[in-house]
């Protein structure tokens, strides 16, 4: 079961399309968040799955080493800034729920995945939530935004490259992650 210029195995193709649908619901689910009045189920929903994205995450990168694939760029113009984007996405795959751990564990709100406490809240004595440190908070606040939207574009350039090759060059890049092979 090894992937090759012409096809990609099932687990792969499987792997890889799960992730696209879960990244892209966390990144709607995200920056819905952000754009609406505060919910506290949607944020506990948003930090459990981000938890359990990491655990997927370890998986993935440990089949990903076992099973690389050659890129239908190698040999190409384009193989440096495939290589280069592919490396940063999945860079982004691990460093986006690693700010998100942080913003929760250092903004004192705490992290309950599925209603089991990972980290505690920190409440002061007159009941209010503070953070155990604000400046590791903000800046974690601040990354954890940017890079989703660097991981976005990269999403998007990913799709319209995708596209491309489907479209314009007519080549097998598209059909082979569908698990359709074709032999132009």
């Amino acid at each position: 079961m090894t992937d090759k210029a012409t096809s990609i195995n099932t687990v792969t193709r499987i792997i890889h399309w799960s992730f696209a649908l879960f990244l892209i619901c966390m990144l709607c689910l995200g920056f819905y968040m952000i754009n609406t009045q505060y919910s506290p189920d949607l944020y506990q929903i948003h930090k459990s799955f981000g938890v359990l994205f990491c655990l997927l995450m370890v998986m993935r990168l440990i089949w990903r080493i076992k099973n690389p694939w050659r890129s239908s760029s190698q040999d190409t113009n384009n193989a440096r800034l495939v290589t280069y984007t592919h490396f940063m996405l999945i860079l982004l795959m691990g460093l986006i729920p690693l700010t998100g751990f942080m913003i929760s564990a250092f903004s004192g709100f705490g992290i309950h995945v599925f209603q089991l406490q990972i980290v505690p809240e920190n409440v002061t004595a007159n009941n209010k939530i503070t953070p155990f440190n604000d400046v590791i908070y903000q800046a974690s606040k601040t990354l954890h935004y940017v890079f989703n939207c660097i991981f976005s574009v990269l999403i998007l350039g990913h799709l319209l490259a995708a596209l491309k090759h489907h479209l314009i060059l007519k080549d097998n890049t598209l059909t082979r992650m569908l698990g359709r092979y074709s032999n132009n």
